[in-house]
């Protein structure tokens, strides 16, 4: 008497579908993880030929059956398709190294709040820090009709109180880090500042009455849009490529509507800019972009604030 480990069989009896012709037989198995394209295909192929066949459907697996005299030519079509075309994995993108620098941008913006806050001494050779909320303060009147436009630059770097902060503070570790790790850390900074930059100023030609408003919320909403707009433009498939935007604009509406001072035509105007923004640098930007592009866009980055605090301080 044999061991009953070796007593099992090594096949099942499979139930024969009632509404199946007899002796018929299986040609092809397709189950809920393959591919429904290929699958597809390999149908288009018995068609094209000629040979009969039938699709049976059972506990979420499909089996193609066709009759005794054709499933050998079956067989012989299928696999000089398939072999003609290999089956290919989607290319996968690597991630950018070091993306997690991009939260070192994020010191200034603290150091510079604890400054204009008292929290420490600022430097002699700038201006009181009391003055610095009015003078860099997103005023859509003094910027349409005194063209004062390095506000669209200085009001990213201030911030209402301290929660603003660090809440923007918080998100920014997250979202420029994930932003980081499709474009690379300088050019994160450089796409999400110039996001903000540019949802400012079309907030303020969108606006009909004065307003001012101030935070570096319009630069995160711009990274959500960027890294929508890019992943986006990644998928192959069309249905696919609208998820990533979908998401992006689920998080727009969960972060970006809360408070009762919360600027919603600069969230929505950052969101979409950034998304126009990703989609460009998807399709037009450089692809491989080494260690000096990603320093000289981090530079400017920094370059731009700083030239616009003292464009602000020179007119003061």
């Amino acid at each position: 008497m044999c061991p009953p480990s070796s007593c099992v069989p090594r096949w099942r009896i499979r139930r024969r579908p009632n509404s199946l012709p007899p002796y018929w037989r299986a040609v092809l198995h397709f189950g809920p993880t393959d591919g429904y394209t290929r699958f597809r295909d390999q149908m288009l192929v018995l068609s094209a030929r000629n040979i009969p066949h039938k699709i049976i459907s059972w506990a979420g697996r499909k089996t193609v059956y066709a009759p005794p005299l054709h499933a050998r030519m079956a067989n012989t079509e299928l696999r000089e398709f398939l072999a003609e075309t290999p089956e290919k994995a989607p290319p996968r993108v690597p991630a950018c190294a070091y993306s997690y620098l991009t939260t070192l941008a994020l010191v200034p913006l603290i150091l510079w709040h604890g400054w204009r806050g008292g929290w420490w001494n600022a430097p002699p050779f700038l201006p009181p820090p009391e003055t610095w909320a009015a003078a860099g303060v997103l005023d859509t009147v003094k910027v349409r009709i005194f063209d004062q436009w390095y506000r669209l630059v200085t009001a990213t770097t201030l911030h209402a109180d301290d929660s603003h902060l660090w809440g923007n503070v918080a998100f920014g570790a997250l979202f420029l880090t994930l932003l980081a790790r499709l474009t690379g850390a300088g050019k994160a900074l450089w796409l999400s500042l110039a996001g903000g930059v540019l949802a400012n100023a079309a907030s303020v030609f969108l606006r009909d009455a004065p307003a001012r408003s101030t935070g570096f919320s319009t630069v995160l909403f711009a990274s959500v849009g960027i890294m929508a707009g890019i992943m986006a433009c990644r998928e192959t498939q069309r249905r696919r490529a609208i998820l990533p935007v979908a998401g992006a604009a689920g998080i727009l509406a969960l972060l970006g509507t809360e408070g009762a001072n919360t600027d919603y035509m600069g969230h929505l105007a950052g969101f979409f800019c950034g998304l126009a923004l990703g989609i460009f640098e998807a399709w037009h930007g450089p692809k491989n972009q080494g260690r000096g592009g990603q320093i000289l866009a981090a530079f400017c980055a920094l370059l731009l604030p700083v030239s616009a605090w003292l464009w602000a301080f020179a007119r003061g």
